[in-house]
């Protein structure tokens, strides 16, 4: 996994002894960074300055401070919040199919509920998200007889692979700058799938937020 090196301290450098390069994935969140080097800080000074045969003693505390890497910093839930405000936005906002529904909507339907729909995601051609343990796919995939739009795996190609599919379905629905209208006014990308270079060229130059 690619990694960037990270100096494991945050105080001033006239509190800090000696630095460590630590070794954080390239795709860390920074809030939960933060939070992991302040917590192995405090690990490393109780261990330093425990004397040997008082380390068994200083277990418990060193296990408090280890929980407090589960311990969310503000930047991480100020992040989180501002996504699921995002991720209620999008979801509310758009119609929203099962694979259920996509089933019953075929001209012959398998006899797998979760076909086709299961057999377009695999094969690049739809994207779904998951929701209160459902997966939903956006009805602007479609054209008028349930089947996939060409231009939908384009678009995937070109934007890539992402770990939070409400990150694809945030692109889609907000105004981009990369496409506007005869006004000159940004529009989503959902509203613009007639216009193939445009959209596939916005994918491709995303930035990497959920956030419009």
């Amino acid at each position: 996994m690619p990694t960037d090196t990270l100096p494991l301290h945050t105080r001033p450098a006239r509190d800090i002894g000696q630095s460590v390069p630590v070794a954080v994935p390239a795709d860390a969140d920074p809030a939960t960074v933060s939070s992991a080097v302040q917590a192995i800080e405090k690990a490393l000074a109780l261990l330093v300055h425990a004397q040997q045969g008082a380390v068994l003693a200083q277990a418990d505390l060193i296990a408090e401070i280890a929980t407090g890497l589960l311990a969310p910093s503000s930047e991480l839930l100020e992040d989180r919040v501002q996504r699921m405000r995002t991720l209620r936005q999008v979801f509310g906002e758009e119609d929203w199919l099962s694979s259920e529904d996509l089933n019953a909507l075929q001209a012959n339907p398998p006899r797998s509920k979760s076909q086709p729909a299961s057999d377009w995601k695999r094969r690049g051609r739809i994207y779904s998200v998951s929701r209160g343990g459902r997966e939903y796919f956006a009805r602007y995939q479609f054209d008028a007889m349930y089947e996939p739009l060409p231009i939908i795996r384009a678009i995937l190609d070109a934007f890539g692979e992402v770990a939070d599919p409400w990150v694809l379905a945030a692109w889609f629905h907000y105004p981009n700058a990369w496409i506007v209208g005869a006004d000159g006014t940004p529009v989503a990308p959902k509203d613009a799938l007639d216009r193939g270079n445009d959209v596939v060229r916005a994918a491709s130059k995303r930035r990497t937020s959920y956030v419009a």
